[in-house]
């Protein structure tokens, strides 16, 4: 199997599992609080009109984060596809859910750093995905995958 296409049937399956964390903030949370849990990071490659500093930092300390405490990291070419991957299970059933604010459709922002748990049993594209890092962990620089939507 491809690799965009295995990361993203993973991330569509963690999604399902309730095992996806996004956002910077809340990655950095529980890389400091229980770096175990995680099985792989997923960082977006800024886009070319990206301006925020802030976030740019935060996504370079994740990555120092994960190099020096062997966390997986891959890299995507696109944080807008990261979001159309997980945002489907974040469209609630009930619409007032939403107008309410008791749920939130992802943000661009939300999905520039995502952490996928590790699982009970891992997929075939879990398996793709953790191959994939195998043979690509060493290689600087850590090489773009182009995600399939």
């Amino acid at each position: 199997m491809e690799v965009g296409a295995s990361l993203a049937g993973a991330l569509r399956h963690a999604r399902e599992q309730g095992r996806v964390t996004s956002g910077v903030y809340e990655c950095g949370k529980l890389l400091e609080t229980d770096p175990e849990r995680v099985m792989v990071c997923v960082l977006a490659e800024p886009a070319a009109t990206e301006s925020d500093v802030t976030l740019h930092i935060h996504s370079t300390l994740i990555e120092a984060f994960c190099w020096e405490n062997d966390i997986r990291l891959v890299k995507v070419d696109s944080a807008e596809k990261i979001c159309k991957i997980l945002g489907d299970a974040n469209i609630p059933i009930n619409d007032n859910d939403l107008a309410a604010g008791r749920v939130a459709r992802p943000t661009v922002s939300d999905c520039t750093c995502i952490l996928i748990e590790h699982p009970d049993e891992c997929t075939e594209a879990e398996e793709d995905l953790l191959a994939f890092h195998k043979v690509t962990f060493d290689v600087v620089p850590q090489p773009v995958i182009p995600l399939k939507v």
